[in-house]
Parts: C-alpha cells; sequence; structure tokens
C-alpha cells in the first residue's frame, strides 16, 4: 500500500478479514511471548461497545492457542500499601488530595462484580454457611472441600485468606472453569496485573515505606496462593507521574527494589514483569542491569502515542517516524533503538499492540494527518474534567477509544494508510481516527522476528473478537461463543508460528544407581544431546545442579540423616527451553542406625494489627532441611494450612480498650519443633464514629454509623451509598429479636418475629415476607 490510498467501503476489509481468518489454524510452537491484558471492567459491555452480548469479554471468549501470558487486570494499591479489587477503585481518585481507602482483594459481592466469574468460573451460590446437620452434611463437604471457612457473617477462602459475604462462590462441578484453571489446561500463564492508569498513585509511597510495602507484599502471596503464575506491575509512573500525583527521582531506586523484592517473595520459577511508559526520556532513570537480573520481560506501552491530550492529529502506535508528528522519538522504532543502544536484552523486551483505536476531532472542516485539533473540556468518567479534543460523537460509548471490532463495523469514515509510519487512519469530516488494521499488526509482529525482540503485548484480548457462532450459556452471567475469531491476534500469531522449524527433544544421559551413607553429599555427571543443536539446561528434583555449558552437568544430591537404609529417587531434567526429556537415578542410602534430625525454620511476622471484634490473618511459614512434612499450631486462632505455610486467623474480642494478644506459633516435622510469637495489637472499639450518616463522607472498612435509629459498619471503603440499601454496609445484629424488615439482608439462621410468630430464615434472603411453606423462612 502506499500513502493516501484511500479505502472507501470497510466492510471489503472485514469481509476479506472473515474469509481468511475461519481457515487459519493456530500454530504456538513458536518461542515468542504474545502477553494480552484481560481486564474485569470489559465483560459489562454489550452492543453499544461492539459486542454481541453482555458477558461476552470474558476467558472464555479468548484465543488461547495464541496467547502465552495472560494479564488479569488490575488490582489497585491503596493508601496503607495493601492491594484491592479494581472494582473497588475511588472514582474521584482524580480529585486533589484524594485517596484510596484499603478494599478486599476480590469483590465480595457476586452480584455487583466479575471478579469470582473470571477468575472462578462458573459458581454455585451457597447461601448460608452449612452446619452440622445430617441434610447439610453433603454441602458442608463440598465447601470444606474448596477451602472456605465461615467467618463472622461471612466466608474466608482459607489458602488465599480472601474473604467476602455470603453467598460462597462454590467453583460449580462440572461447570465452565475459572480464568486460571483453563489457562492451566491450555499451558497458558496467567499474570496478576497491579496498578493502572487510576489505581497507580499510592505507588511511590508503598515502595518508599518498609511497613506500607509488607503489606502490598502480603497481598502479593494471597494473589500467588490464588493460583496466579506471576506479577505484572503496571506503576504509571515511576519518576514522571501520573494520575493526581507527582514522580521523582527516588522512584526509580525504589522500583528496582519492589522488583528485587517480589521476586524474593514468589521464587525464581515465576513469573515477574512491568509495564513501562514507551517514551525514552521516562526510561532515562532505571539501571537496566539490576532489573534485567529480577526481570522477565519489559512490556512497553507502545500506543497512547498521541491521543485528546495531542495538538495535532496524530497515530496512536506509529511503528515509524512520520513527517506529520508533533513529537520526535514517539514510534517503536525509535524506541527500539534507544534500548538497543542500552544493551538492554532484546528478548526480555516486548512492544504493544492496540487493538483499539483513538479519535479525535480537528479544527478543519475535512482532517487530516496532522491537523489542528479542537479541545475543550470534558468530564471524563475515569480522569474527570480534562482540556481534549477527544471525538465523542462517533466514539461515545468507549469515551473516544473504540475497540477494533467496532471500528469496522462503522460506515462513512474515508481509510487511508501511511506508508511512513506504517499505519491506518480514518477521517470523516473534521473528525480523525488512528487505529491499527491486519496489516499494521502484521508489520509489528514482522518487526519483533525482524528485530529479535521478546513479543507483544496486546492492549486488550477482547479488542477484535468476533462470535460468528451461538452462545453458551454458564450461569447467569458468562457466555461462550461456539466460533470465536481474532483476526488482529491471528495475524501475531501467523507472523510468530512461520518457519518454525519442528523441534527436536534433548536426549537426556544419566548414571547407573549410586551409593551413600546416611547424611552423606554425594555427586554424578548427567549429560545431554540436541540434534538441533539448541542451547540445553539442567534440572533436578531434590538436589543442586551446576550446568557446565557444554552438554553436560553435574549433580549434587544430600542423603538423608537415616537410621534404616532407604532408596531415593533423583529426576533429572534436560530442556532446550521448547521441549524435555527426563531421566531418573536411583541412590542407595546405607542407614546409620541413630537418626539425626535437624528442626524446621519457623519464619512469622513480629506483630499484626486488628480492630476489636475483627479477624485478622498471620501468614507463616517454615522450611525443613530434611524435607520432612510439617504441621503448624497456634496457641489462638484457626489454623489452615497449605504445604510449608499456613494463615492462622485470630478473632479479636469485642472490647472499648486496647489490648494485645500473644499467639505462639509452632511448627513440627515430627520429632523436633521451632516456635515463635506473634503480637497481636488490638484496636479498641469506641462505638460510632459518627451519629448520623453523611453521603458526602468517605467510610472506611470498620466505620460505624447511625441511619434511621440503626447502626451499620462499612466493610469496605464507601462514600454516598446509603446503610440498609447498599451491600457495603452491615446491620448491627445483637441476637435480639426484631421485627420482620423488607430492606434487611437475612442470611441462614438469622430469626426475626412477624405478625406476633418467631421465623428463621434457611437461606440468605431480603424482602421475602415470612409466611410461605415454600419460601426461605421456618415458622419456630
Amino acid at each position: 500500500m502506499y500513502k493516501g490510498l484511500k479505502f472507501t467501503a470497510v466492510a471489503v476489509c472485514v469481509a476479506g478479514v472473515l474469509g481468511m481468518s475461519a481457515s487459519l489454524q493456530a500454530a504456538p510452537t513458536h518461542d515468542k511471548a504474545v502477553i494480552g491484558y484481560l481486564t474485569q471492567w470489559e465483560a459489562w459491555k454489550g452492543t453499544d461497545a461492539g459486542f454481541s452480548v453482555k458477558g461476552e469479554a470474558t476467558h472464555l471468549n479468548v484465543d488461547m492457542d495464541i496467547y502465552s501470558i495472560l494479564n488479569f487486570s488490575f488490582f489497585g494499591v491503596a493508601k496503607d500499601g495493601s492491594l484491592h479489587s479494581g472494582d473497588l477503585r475511588n472514582k474521584n481518585i482524580y480529585q486533589p488530595n484524594s485517596v484510596q481507602e484499603p478494599g478486599p482483594l476480590l469483590h465480595p459481592d457476586v452480584y455487583s462484580s466479575w471478579d469470582f466469574h473470571i477468575l472462578w468460573g462458573e459458581l454455585e451460590y451457597i447461601h448460608e454457611f452449612p452446619g452440622n446437620e445430617p441434610w447439610q452434611a453433603d454441602q458442608l463437604a463440598k465447601v470444606q472441600a474448596q477451602g472456605f471457612v465461615k467467618d463472622g457473617r461471612g466466608w474466608k477462602h482459607a489458602p488465599s485468606g480472601v474473604t467476602g459475604q455470603m453467598p460462597i462462590p462454590l467453583k460449580k462441578e462440572g461447570g465452565a472453569p475459572g480464568l486460571i484453571d483453563l489457562a492451566n489446561q491450555k499451558g497458558v500463564k496467567v499474570m496478576a496485573s497491579l496498578g493502572g492508569w487510576s489505581m497507580s498513585k499510592h505507588f511511590p509511597e508503598m515502595a518508599a515505606d518498609p511497613v506500607k510495602k509488607e503489606r502490598f507484599l502480603a497481598d502479593v502471596d494471597r494473589l500467588m496462593a490464588l493460583g496466579f503464575h506471576g506479577i505484572d506491575i503496571d506503576w504509571e509512573f515511576p519518576g514522571s507521574g501520573g494520575m493526581n500525583f507527582t514522580g521523582s527521582d527516588v522512584d526509580y531506586a525504589n522500583f528496582e527494589q519492589l522488583m528485587d523484592d517480589i521476586r524474593a517473595r514468589i521464587g525464581d520459577d515465576k513469573l515477574l514483569t512491568a509495564a513501562f511508559k514507551a517514551v525514552p526520556a521516562a526510561l532515562e532513570g532505571y539501571d537496566w542491569n539490576r532489573l534485567s537480573n529480577s526481570m522477565d520481560y519489559f512490556n512497553m506501552m507502545t500506543y497512547d502515542l498521541n491521543g485528546g491530550w495531542s495538538n495535532v492529529a496524530g497515530h496512536n502506535s506509529p511503528l515509524y517516524p512520520y513527517p506529520e508528528e508533533e513529537f520526535d522519538g514517539l514510534t517503536l522504532d525509535d524506541l527500539r533503538v534507544w534500548m538497543q543502544a542500552r544493551g538492554i536484552p532484546s528478548k526480555k523486551i516486548n512492544f504493544g499492540a492496540a487493538f483499539y483505536g483513538r479519535g479525535v476531532q480537528t479544527n478543519e472542516t475535512t482532517a487530516y494527518l496532522g491537523a489542528p485539533t479542537d479541545k475543550r473540556t470534558v468530564n471524563f468518567s475515569v480522569d474527570g474534567p480534562t482540556e481534549s479534543s477527544v471525538d465523542l460523537d462517533n466514539w461515545k460509548a468507549f469515551e473516544g477509544q473504540p475497540n477494533y471490532n467496532y471500528i469496522i463495523k462503522q460506515n462513512g469514515w474515508e481509510h487511508f494508510w501511511d506508508a511512513n509510519a506504517e499505519v491506518p487512519y480514518a477521517v470523516k469530516g473534521k473528525y480523525f481516527l488512528s487505529y491499527d488494521d491486519e496489516e499494521a499488526i502484521r508489520k509489528k509482529a514482522e518487526y519483533v522476528v525482524n528485530n529479535d525482540l521478546g513479543g507483544i503485548i496486546v492492549w486488550q484480548v477482547h479488542g477484535d473478537i468476533q462470535c460468528e457462532g451461538t452462545f453458551i450459556n454458564h450461569g447467569t452471567k458468562l457466555k461462550e461463543c461456539t466460533n470465536l475469531k481474532s483476526p488482529l491476534a491471528q495475524q501475531i500469531d501467523n507472523v510468530f508460528s512461520a518457519n518454525v522449524m519442528p523441534n527436536e527433544a534433548p536426549v537426556i544421559s544419566v548414571p547407573g544407581a549410586q551409593a551413600a551413607e546416611s547424611g552423606q553429599v554425594i555427586s554424578f555427571a548427567v549429560s545431554a544431546k540436541d540434534a538441533d543443536g539448541d542451547a540445553m539446561s539442567f534440572t533436578a528434583s531434590g538436589a543442586d545442579v551446576v550446568d557446565n555449558g557444554d552438554g553436560t552437568a553435574t549433580v549434587t544430591y544430600k542423603a538423608p540423616n537415616t537410621a534404616t537404609d532407604v532408596t531415593e529417587t533423583i529426576t533429572v531434567t534436560a530442556t532446550d527451553g521448547k521441549k524435555s526429556d527426563v531421566a531418573t537415578v536411583a541412590v542407595n542410602v546405607k542407614g546409620s542406625g541413630v537418626v539425626e534430625n535437624t528442626p524446621p525454620a519457623l519464619t512469622v511476622p513480629s506483630s499484626v494489627s486488628v480492630n476489636a471484634g475483627e479477624s485478622v490473618d498471620i501468614s507463616v511459614s517454615a522450611s525443613d532441611a530434611e524435607g520432612d512434612a510439617l504441621t503448624f499450631t497456634a496457641s489462638e486462632g484457626v489454623v489452615a494450612q497449605n504445604g510449608n505455610s499456613a494463615v492462622i486467623t485470630v478473632t479479636a474480642p469485642a472490647s472499648d480498650k486496647d489490648s494485645v494478644i500473644s499467639v505462639v506459633v509452632t511448627v513440627t516435622d515430627g520429632s523436633d519443633a521451632d516456635s515463635a510469637t506473634v503480637a497481636v495489637n488490638v484496636k479498641g472499639d469506641t462505638g460510632p464514629t459518627d451519629s448520623n450518616w453523611d453521603a458526602n463522607k468517605v467510610y472506611n472498612t470498620g466505620d460505624k454509623v447511625i441511619h434511621n435509629g440503626v447502626e451499620f459498619t462499612a466493610k469496605w471503603w464507601t462514600k454516598g451509598e446509603e446503610p440498609g440499601k447498599a451491600s457495603v454496609w452491615e446491620e448491627f445484629d445483637d441476637g435480639s429479636l426484631n421485627e420482620w424488615r423488607s430492606d434487611k439482608v437475612y442470611t441462614g439462621g438469622d430469626q426475626t418475629t412477624y405478625q406476633g410468630s418467631t421465623y428463621k430464615a434457611k437461606w440468605w434472603t431480603k424482602g421475602d415476607m415470612p409466611g410461605s411453606a415454600n419460601g426461605p423462612w421456618a415458622l419456630q
């Protein structure tokens, strides 16, 4: 194509796309990263945003034969350093002095959030925590099998520490899998992406404050316990700042230290990535050698390079420079040259692909590339009042950022190709639209291959999906398309998979059985050959490996201290990065007759804090030199163990005075033990802080108010949500019988009176009048 070549009918392009993609098969045999961002808010969108139905934009409609990594986006950072569900974002965070209050890691209300539906899949709701009655036995077994324990009037998922209100969101047996389970079936990694444009304000203070950072890292532990394969940091932006905060030079070193801390927390076998501003001036402050040691990928956001903030109409994601650009150096090629000159490993660099466009209005009767933009004050849903030339006449539902699958359905636009920048654009009267089509995405993928870069990141995975089949309903929310097309993602896969030669697995050679005395350290050599000549690496279970770099390695193994003769098995693996070969070596250990045991080593926090009448989780871990099975106990609280770690849930008694609970934690390997004490600092409950609820006031978790004569407690951050109507408020219940109210939520076991009779709730209910034989109330 040539610059100035016009397309007058998008439909022609679309027809070609669909006709071609129908015959293509994904072939994920390449070694490039294809990382897609999957947001929890896109699922709310329907036909006005280019989708066939609401609920289409979930994990069930992502081609996992194309993507190697999916980033679930986003978890936000609160003012105390903790993480919270993106659905609990402070919508006024753009305002001066506004802050993000702490909140649950996953939104506790399954009816108003997609968090659990996406992460856990099709759900079965349990409206009250099962008791010990015989008729509740099956339900209790299901609840306990998935790790749920009772937590006040709600529930807790013990393995992760995630809490919520009723109902319990059980994974439905035989139902549609959640994001992580489905990805595991497909061999795809899922990252927890932290931050984002409107949830990064508190990154700088968290990274600079050891106490806040420890809260952050504790929530990273919870995310990993949920099954995520790694952490993606989207701090927008160290040094240069972002929404409602100013960056500073110390951000760079603090960011680097944060990466080191996260790596130490999650281990070397998990992924650690971050999104970076694709502007060289904003990247100068990083120590890229240090980052290369701790991080797997640098995800460069090579989009949003022009938009409503620009003074002239320019490209959202230009591959190369072009004469009409407002500022030099804002292209993919400029960034690649800059990074290459600094010796940043190319295999760690991923460039962005925008599955959306950016529309602006210009001052010209007929818009053109480089035309002056027409700015005015626009009240954005995220950014608030902002001076912008954004096109809301054509792309109102997207606030000027239409998805590709919506763009291609629109008529009346003239489409052009810029042969300098190698991207398309479109005009309609005074309106200008920059976007990427199949050819532009293909050229970016080819650029990645030709320059030996790591791969591509996609914002976001549902921007190009097209359902050409029907939808299968999985519960009330999840929809699965029977014939899904992803034309832009398919272009990436086509390029990355082209000319990929079949790979032969290496062949490993190991020695025969080895002999060792009890507690003795022995070494033996292993080797492997690879027909393709690929570089190989070695690992071994329960042993240390030194890779000699020439196709051989030395395995060092310490035999256990044992009184009797035992045979141990070491599994050795050789891999070329794509395929592996495995072999085992038997080690015959001669017993000494005397067992020498090393006590386990326990790690606990020195202290935690909690409000009176509430619960707090204490995360502990231990290691054992002999690899013995460990058991945790505690002098207070409930212990939920998961391998060599445990979460101890301690409930502080109700009191108006401050106090300290000493929790003695013990771990034993069956022979020896280690103990430590954790101080639980309890803050006394001084009663309601405000006698009357104020719609203009911010309330945090645990705050109490009086509204219409009833006391309520805030379950998370809230403002303007009326007690008695919003689920964020929990009504005080002193256990006494009160007259039934239609506006009150009752959970299983709650009692009430109605027309002189006493009733007990069988399950969760609101607005259901007592008296019906088939209803939720049982006459007492």
